[in-house]
């Protein structure tokens, strides 16, 4: 009868021995799980063809016209732009020579043109300034048949042609006129949502004294591209 009770004692040894660590220690808990390491968030680079504010932003052009060509190349840094153009007449065998204008803004288009009707060409450079306002200018030269440049510039607005404007000018060439147009707006309107209804176009002639207004009218604002009301 003693015998089960020396078994039992045994057995309960054994699962107390069971449950110790080496030499009788208590088992060490368990390690906490590893933290995930999170790499830092990559910042974005500026995609290359992005350039740093004072690195010139560079254009070149070609224009021809009356036998005459016209290389431009212009650099733009911040609103400020230089406009440097080299010029060869129809003469051949006649020297280049070079031209330069420095403008507020940047440039918007170039024309060859010959508005006088002499066979010989005129430069006409748009400029455009920077903002919502996007106000635009022509200035250039008239050249005599031995390559003289004569600067020339489309006039300002008068009192009557400024009313209403506040910029977004368009230029371009009909025939023997440089044509002008803008959007007119309300004393109220912001500079996105001109309201007034019309675009006023003004038509330039060159003669003897430079450029000068020829005519202008009102066209109708109905959703038609200023581009579009050029070409009318």
């Amino acid at each position: 009868m003693r015998a089960p009770g020396r078994l039992a004692l045994l057995l309960v040894a054994t699962a107390t021995l069971a449950g110790c660590g080496e030499n009788g220690r208590e088992p060490a808990p368990p390690a906490p799980a590893a933290t995930p390491h999170i790499p830092p968030t990559a910042i974005e680079a500026e995609p290359a063809g992005t350039p740093a504010p004072d690195t010139p932003v560079i254009r070149s052009l070609r224009l021809s016209g009356s036998g005459w060509q016209f290389d431009l190349d212009t650099a733009t840094v911040g609103d400020a732009t230089r406009i440097e153009v080299l010029v060869r007449t129809a003469t051949v065998g006649a020297a280049p020579q070079r031209l330069r204008l420095d403008v507020a803004g940047v440039l918007a288009e170039a024309f060859a043109t010959d508005l006088d009707g002499d066979a010989v060409p005129e430069l006409l450079l748009w400029t455009r300034s920077g903002g919502s306002s996007a106000e635009g200018e022509v200035r250039g030269w008239r050249f005599d048949a031995a390559g003289g440049a004569t600067a020339i510039r489309a006039p300002a607005l008068d009192d009557e042609a400024s009313i209403g404007w506040r910029g977004r000018d368009q230029f371009g060439v009909q025939a023997s006129a440089l044509v002008r147009s803008f959007p007119l707006y309300r004393d109220d309107d912001d500079n996105a949502s001109p309201s007034a209804g019309f675009v006023r176009v003004l038509r330039y002639r060159l003669d003897a004294e430079g450029l000068v207004v020829a005519d202008t009218t009102l066209e109708p604002m109905d959703g038609t591209p200023q581009a579009d009301v050029l070409a009318r």
